[in-house]
């Protein structure tokens, strides 16, 4: 399974065209992927990246938990799928993220990919830095979600 770990810097053209890291790329291996999936995050002010592969596991998840059916349901469903756009890899690693997804994140020239998994995530640096949560309750979330060292799970 993938696992994107760590921060990188890229650039972004004036075209919204952003790179993959080469790390990422790597950890794809022979299962990299032509089609990513970008979302806007509804918590931050950032975008998800997903690989294709990824984004499918999470809507089959999503799908087990809403009913199409229901008309509160299918608004959230509608909303959810409008902030949602597919795009091509050039063969160069090159990812062409649309201006209304870059001006929802903040995101101008300069942009860091963050590794979460299954997913990466696009901020702009300085909101990025931001976001970051403090040494104390990064010790304190890791015990109340995990119940102490990572050994232990």
């Amino acid at each position: 399974m993938i696992s994107f770990t760590s921060v990188y810097p890229v650039n972004v053209d004036g075209k919204g065209r952003v790179v993959l890291p080469a790390p990422f790329k790597k950890e794809m291996g022979d299962a990299l992927e032509v089609v990513y999936v970008v979302e806007k995050d509804i918590y931050d002010k950032c975008l998800n990246v997903y690989p294709l592969s990824a984004w499918r596991r999470k809507v089959d998840k999503l799908r087990q938990r809403v009913n199409m059916d229901d008309p509160l349901h299918s608004k959230m469903l509608s909303r959810y799928f409008e902030e949602v756009v597919k795009v091509n890899m050039a063969d160069n690693g090159r990812l062409n993220v649309p201006n209304e997804m870059l001006d929802y994140a903040g995101i101008g020239k300069e942009a860091i990919f963050a590794g979460q998994g299954e997913r990466m995530r696009l901020w702009e640096p300085a909101r990025h830095e931001a976001s970051r949560i403090s040494d104390e309750d990064f010790v304190r979330l890791y015990k109340e979600l995990l119940g102490g060292p990572a050994d232990s799970f």
